[in-house]
């Protein structure tokens, strides 16, 4: 897998306006990532941390990118920096 950077990730996704953010979800669930929501959080006390967090479809429960399968993270990665273009 090619290396995931959270910062650049999270910057570009939080970059994306509302209509981007739908198709992604769209995208995301043609390539069988069954994802409701992306949720893009940074902790008040430790502003320079940042996370994305993955609602998916049957799941209430937030899941952190980092317990993601590689395999997913490198779709969503790409996925997302598609719309840098």
């Amino acid at each position: 897998m090619k290396k995931f950077y959270i910062d650049k990730v999270y910057n570009a996704y939080v970059g994306l306006d509302a209509k981007q953010r739908k198709d992604l979800i769209r995208q995301l669930n043609s390539l069988d990532i069954p994802v409701t929501k992306i949720e893009a959080y940074t902790y008040p006390e430790a502003p320079g941390i940042r996370h994305l967090f993955f609602y998916f479809k049957g799941n209430s429960n937030p899941v952190p990118y980092f317990l993601l399968e590689e395999q997913q993270l490198e779709k969503i990665q790409e996925q997302i920096y598609s719309y840098l273009k």
